[in-house]
């Protein structure tokens, strides 16, 4: 018998206790697997928005719940024009309603006179009314000259733009103030883009502005946590029950082992008394350990998925935010499994070397 299949054998003696035990340990990897996913597709969405219109950074309020929900005066704009680091502004609002009987759609407000309306590439129609970009206009169904309903008004598309950046090509971008006024927030902006002067360093221009007007400035996309609180939390809550994951799996996993061990222990002695030596006794009971792990993993994998899917789509972290299933995502689910079950294995090996063959050959 191979190896492989002494293993899967053993696996199987108590088939209903080696898959709760799987079970057990699949939570931890889904959970893992769910919160890295929804993590890095936060992280993805805000190097999407810091950088809308091709700015350098972008300002916030800071301490908000979910970065569409930032308010900032829109007179602001102006004073941080005057830092002489700042070379140009754009004002940017996010608003996110209902477009065609789609929930949930983003619509964005900026000025035409600012950068972020102007290096729009314009690919049809023309720049006269409402814009949508290319990713968008697929999703609607829409070209130049059509209508679409945006928070129960009809809006005609004048023209159809592309500009590479996935949040701007997937939303409808309407002049300023309407976008103000169907959100009921005259003078207020949700975000301010910032492109810096050459000569400067973004990120000192970016901690002045912070320091001088006390909001939030993200230059890179894993900053975005320091304006979404609600993201901070998931994350940092995540963190802690992946803890309690990882230790409660590897107790369910020493139990499992253990009695594995117990239940077994007239054939470790027959497998010494044949010439097994320890440390081949100890790769056995590791190995069966990291079959579990493996199940569990595979569970854990599409538990995690499916988890993030659903959160993202029925709570309120954010309805810009998909999860990103990266290989790192998926490389740390495995790490999780592969440790719970190397933990879990420790005990039960240590036990059984601790056998004799005499000993266990008398145990009944």
């Amino acid at each position: 018998m191979t190896w492989a299949g002494l293993v899967r054998k053993n696996l199987l003696r108590r088939p209903v206790r080696t898959l709760l035990t799987s079970a057990g340990v699949a939570l931890g990897v889904g959970l893992i697997v769910a919160l890295l996913s929804i993590s890095a597709g936060t992280e993805r969405t805000a190097g999407d928005l810091i950088h809308f219109g091709r700015a350098d950074f972008g300002l916030f309020q800071s301490g908000v719940a979910d970065a569409t929900r930032s308010l900032l005066p829109d007179a602001l704009v102006a004073r941080v024009a005057r830092d002489p680091g700042v070379a140009d502004t754009s004002r940017i609002f996010l608003y996110v309603t209902t477009v065609d009987r789609q929930p949930s759609s983003l619509v964005v407000g900026v000025a035409r006179d600012e950068f972020a309306f102007r290096r729009m590439a314009l690919i049809a129609g023309n720049r006269s009314g409402a814009m949508i970009g290319d990713g968008a206009a697929s999703t609607f169904h829409a070209r130049a000259g059509s209508t679409v309903t945006v928070g129960g008004r009809a809006v005609r598309v004048s023209g159809v733009f592309h500009t590479g950046n996935a949040f701007e090509d997937n939303a409808v971008v309407m002049p300023l103030t309407q976008v103000q006024a169907l959100a009921n927030r005259p003078d207020e902006v949700t975000s301010i883009g910032v492109t810096v002067k050459p000569g400067y360093r973004q990120q000192a221009v970016a901690s002045r502005l912070e320091k001088e007007y006390g909001i939030t400035a993200i230059v890179e996309p894993g900053q975005a946590v320091n304006v979404d609180t609600s993201s901070r939390l998931v994350i940092d809550v995540g963190w802690v029950i992946s803890a309690l994951a990882l230790i409660v799996g590897g107790i369910g996993v020493t139990n499992t082992m253990a009695m594995s061990v117990f239940e077994r222990v007239r054939e470790i002695g027959i497998l010494r008394a044949v010439g097994w030596s320890g440390r081949r006794i100890a790769a056995l009971i590791v190995s069966e350990a990291v079959g579990i792990a493996l199940v569990a993993l595979a569970l854990g994998l599409l538990l995690g998925w499916v988890a993030a899917r659903l959160f993202t789509a029925k709570t309120g972290l954010s309805s810009l935010v998909s999860p990103s299933f990266t290989a790192g995502v998926f490389a740390w689910g495995l790490a999780f499994a592969l440790g719970v079950g190397l933990i879990g294995a420790v005990y039960p090996t240590w036990r059984a070397l601790r056998l004799s063959p005499i000993e266990a050959l008398r145990r009944e």
